[in-house]
């Protein structure tokens, strides 16, 4: 058994969880659907529920070296969103350890799975080791390398600038943005001047807002944010509705808006109670976003988070 299992074995024996064998037992039903192709009910519910979530990433263990490889990516799956319900620091940093040793999988669904779980985790949870691991991946990494480079980004280690830009000097030209959006994420100033120099030939539009705007929100980046914000005080109309019914053109302030609510504090946007935003909103609320922004110059960036 792998020394991370042991540990959370011993973790699972001291919190007294008495249904461990009957979410291991369940753990291996659902795996043989899996295996044998059949239609699965992931239960998600119950697998990373808070009282089953330890259970769970014992039972997921022994599939981590399974010989297919959508078992592995299901088992690590589990791992992270069972992990994440967790209260134990100790399980989150074990389960980052072992989703950065799944980039070494062979199969590039393993290693896809792999980053777009650990940009759930927060930094803090990313050991000196971990850390290590990050940047062996960054250097070495043969499947989606460019998402770790913003991983790297997003965690940061005292090499982690040299490593992107002797990366960067390797890499195609389209795999360079995104190193520059990791290096603007550790506020290197050559590369925050890179990206506004690429914006400067763009124009917002509906595509922009779905590939690149989430990009840049990344980035965390005050002149980036700025330029972003003036690009939502126009009432261009460049962007379509999303409405299944109109296709008519429409401002991507609209959007734009939308999207950055969620990135500087106090950003004054409709929420429900669950904290989700109102997605629908008219002219008068755009008109006090945009006064609300001239009021607060001086806007705070939300850094926490991928």
């Amino acid at each position: 058994m792998r020394k991370s299992v042991g540990v959370l074995l011993t973790l699972l024996l001291s919190c007294l969880v008495a249904n461990a064998e009957d979410v291991s037992s369940r753990m291996d039903g659902v795996m043989l659907r899996i295996r044998n192709n059949e239609v699965v009910s992931y239960e998600y519910g119950y697998f990373c529920s808070a009282e089953n979530a330890l259970s769970t990433i014992v039972s997921v263990g022994k599939y981590y070296s399974d010989s297919l490889p959508k078992i592995r990516c299901q088992a690590y799956r589990y791992a992270s969103k069972a992990a994440l319900q967790c209260n134990s620091d100790t399980t989150k940093i074990m389960v980052v350890e072992d989703l950065l040793r799944s980039c070494n999988d062979s199969s590039s669904i393993v290693v896809q799975n792999a980053w777009q779980e650990l940009t759930k985790f927060d930094k803090k949870y990313f050991t000196e080791e971990s850390k290590r691991m990050l940047e062996h991946i960054i250097d070495n990494g043969k499947f989606f390398s460019e998402k770790f480079f913003m991983i790297g980004g997003y965690v940061g280690s005292e090499n982690m600038v040299s490593i992107l830009k002797n990366r960067r000097a390797l890499c195609e030209k389209n795999q360079q943005w995104y190193v520059d959006l990791a290096l603007c994420r550790l506020n290197d100033n050559s590369s925050v001047q890179a990206v506004l120099s690429r914006l400067s030939k763009i124009k917002p539009s509906l595509d922009f807002v779905d590939l690149l705007l989430p990009d840049l929100l990344y980035t965390r980046q005050r002149q980036i944010y700025d330029w972003i914000i003036n690009e939502a005080m126009t009432d261009e109309c460049k962007c379509v509705s999303r409405s299944p019914v109109s296709e008519r053109q429409m401002p991507c302030a609209y959007y734009i808006m939308y999207e950055i609510a969620d990135y500087i504090e106090d950003f004054p946007i409709d929420r429900d109670e669950d904290g989700e935003k109102d997605d629908d909103f008219s002219k008068s609320d755009i008109k006090n976003m945009r006064t609300w922004l001239g009021a607060n110059l001086n806007y705070r960036i939300i850094d926490a988070g991928y």
